[in-house]
């Protein structure tokens, strides 16, 4: 009798089945933490980022949970998420600041260069491809992003007209956005989200740019002028660890691409779509709410065209994807 007769004899089938089972090496569920620049957790984007995590949790049966940090929670500055993915301090990140890390990124965030929505993920989905590249060689995977409205000017001091941002000191998320307040007139501050309110209070800045779904409407209290010239959209990346990344099994990889890709779609319609709506009730609780004049558009895009050649001939590994991102959105 063979010794598998024998085992059959003792244990039964099942019983066997089950030994065997037992004995194959379990695949460990993963616990990852996830860190935002975001600050508040009633924003959209907050909440749309716990509706993704918690869908990974279900969708993968517990193989991965992920949980979220806010930003200022950690000490991790809005400016340094990437390198704290890198660094698998953190295994995933919600990344808006990471133009000074990744410089590529820049091409899509240049000053009134994709004034469109439709133009602007013409030219994401153009600059995506040297955007991956980059984070790959820094150990970083790239899931996907999603995109705040129109990023505008607001002010607690008067801000109406083009005129009035010279000597203001308005609160930037890349260097593109302070090279357009420089060239305004203005004064760019770099600081994280969950510094704003405090640094807007003590007047270490007088406004911001940023969108009423985004922030606008967060800091209402605080700012009194809202001058609807849309600086750029701005697109806030999905990071994970390569290594992190890499340990799940492929099933779950696979789970969690779709998720990300699902959710921050979503987001970025729920934002587009409450960004009129919260605007309009900003002005009805007597926010000074102003359209920019066409002279006043046009003489903003005067200022900043030439910065748009400037910037890729100061960055020429960045120029191929700057080339490319302004033929698909045909600017």
């Amino acid at each position: 009798m063979s010794i598998i007769e024998r085992m059959v004899r003792r244990w039964g089938a099942a019983g066997l089945l089950a030994a065997a089972f037992a004995a194959l090496p379990a695949q460990a569920n993963e616990r990852w933490r996830a860190y935002t620049y975001n600050a508040v957790a009633t924003v959209t984007a907050v909440k749309g980022l716990n509706a993704l995590l918690e869908a990974v949790d279900k969708e993968t049966e517990g193989a991965l949970k992920v949980r979220l940090h806010l930003g200022g929670t950690l000490p991790i500055t809005a400016t340094n998420i990437t390198q704290a993915v890198a660094d698998n301090v953190v295994q995933m990140g919600d990344d808006a600041f990471f133009v000074g890390s990744v410089p590529v990124g820049g091409v899509v965030r240049l000053p009134m260069l994709f004034p469109e929505r439709a133009q602007f993920e013409k030219a994401w989905d153009a600059e995506a491809p040297f955007l991956r590249a980059d984070y790959d060689r820094k150990g970083v995977v790239l899931l996907g992003r999603y995109i705040f409205p129109e990023n505008v000017f607001w002010s607690r001091k008067k801000l109406t007209s083009l005129a009035d941002i010279a000597g203001q000191k308005i609160r930037v998320v890349s260097p593109e956005q302070a090279e357009f307040i420089q060239r305004l007139g203005g004064i760019p501050v770099t600081l994280g989200t969950s510094e704003v309110a405090a640094g807007i209070d003590r007047g270490v800045i007088d406004g911001a740019l940023t969108a009423s779904s985004g922030y606008g409407y967060v800091w209402r209290d605080l700012l009194k002028y809202s001058w609807r010239l849309n600086v750029s959209f701005v697109d806030s990346l999905v990071l994970v660890n390569k290594g992190a990344w890499d340990k799940l099994a492929p099933a779950t990889r696979s789970k969690v691409q779709a998720l990300v890709d699902e959710h921050t779609a979503r987001m970025t319609a729920a934002m587009a779509a409450e960004d009129e709506e919260l605007t309009k009730k900003l002005a009805a609780a007597g926010m000074v709410v102003t359209e920019p004049t066409a002279a006043d558009l046009a003489e903003a895009e005067k200022r900043i065209t030439p910065y748009w050649t400037e910037w890729g001939e100061k960055r020429p590994a960045a120029q191929e994807a700057l080339r490319k991102a302004r033929a698909a959105a045909g600017r």
